[in-house]
Order: C-alpha cells, then sequence, then structure tokens
C-alpha cells in the first residue's frame, strides 16, 4: 500500500490534469453530438500514435507486440458486438450525428490506465518491458481501446459514406 501511494504522489502534476481533461471530454460524449465526417478519425489516429509510440519505445518487444494486437482484434470484436454505428445519424454530406455515448470516456480511461500502470511499472522496474506476465495484459488493454477507436471510426465512416451516398 505504501509504494501504491508513493507511486501516485511521485505522479508529475501535468499527468492529473491530462486525467481531468480526459474525463471531461469523455463525459461530453454521453451528449448528442453533431461533428465533421473528417473528426471521426482524430482520436483513433492519437491512440494508433500513443499505441506506435510505445511499442517503438519498447523496442517491439515480443510481449508488447502480442498483447497489442491481441488487444485490436478484441477491439474490433467489441465494435462488431456493440454495433455503434447505429447511433450515428447523417445530417447532411460532410457532417452527422452521434448520439449520446460511453464507449468514448471508458476507452479513454482504459488507455489512460494502462499507460499510467505501464509507465509506472517501467519506472520502478525497467526489466518489466521484457516480462510477458507484465507486458502482454498491459498492452492488451492499449490494444483494446486503440482497436476499438479505430473500427468505430471505420464503421462511423463507412456508414456515414453509405446513407449521405443514398441521400
Amino acid at each position: 500500500m505504501e509504494m501504491l501511494v508513493s507511486i501516485i504522489a511521485g505522479t508529475p502534476i501535468y499527468v492529473w490534469v491530462i486525467l481531468v481533461i480526459l474525463v471531461l471530454r469523455g463525459a461530453k460524449r454521453f451528449q448528442d453530438k453533431e461533428v465533421s465526417v473528417n473528426r471521426l478519425f482524430i482520436l483513433p489516429l492519437l491512440f494508433l500514435i500513443l499505441a506506435a509510440h510505445r511499442v517503438v519505445s519498447l523496442g517491439f518487444a515480443a510481449p508488447a507486440l502480442q498483447g497489442l494486437g491481441l488487444g485490436l482484434l478484441l477491439g474490433g470484436l467489441a465494435v462488431w458486438l456493440l454495433r455503434p454505428q447505429r447511433k450515428l445519424h447523417p445530417v447532411s454530406a460532410d457532417r452527422v450525428l452521434i448520439e449520446g455515448e460511453w464507449h468514448t470516456l471508458a476507452m479513454v480511461l482504459i488507455l489512460f490506465a494502462a499507460l499510467y500502470v505501464q509507465n509506472a511499472g517501467l519506472a520502478i522496474n525497467p526489466g518489466l518491458a521484457k516480462h510477458p506476465a507484465f507486458m502482454i495484459p498491459v498492452n492488451l488493454f492499449v490494444g483494446l481501446a486503440t482497436g476499438f477507436s479505430v473500427a468505430r471510426s471505420a464503421v462511423y465512416m463507412a456508414k456515414a459514406r453509405r446513407v449521405t451516398a443514398e441521400a
């Protein structure tokens, strides 16, 4: 318990500011929102950049790649099961209305938590970078959030194009 308190207390203040911003932005997604079709790929692009940076910074360690790959598949499967595209409605040729949802907040928090755990763990013990029991689960969650975000944007884009083409 003492170590956990030490880790949290030693976390730079900017990390907590980022968390607050992420929670506030994610909570905004509980409301319906009209957006440009092009904006549908901003969050997934950010997630992909973070995932790629993590893998590169870990020297393409096999456990990180395994966890990330499995997480990407699970994220895509979650989109297939939840079918979030049902909540997207065209407004015009380049704008859509997305009904309020909880997925964005959940995925942002999963990504934040996974990266926080990974960074804290590696700061304490850099050898964990090669330890499958640590790296696979942590990167599975990074992949889950990334895979969900990318797959959701892809199905949103596909539906937006299909519906606007029909109109």
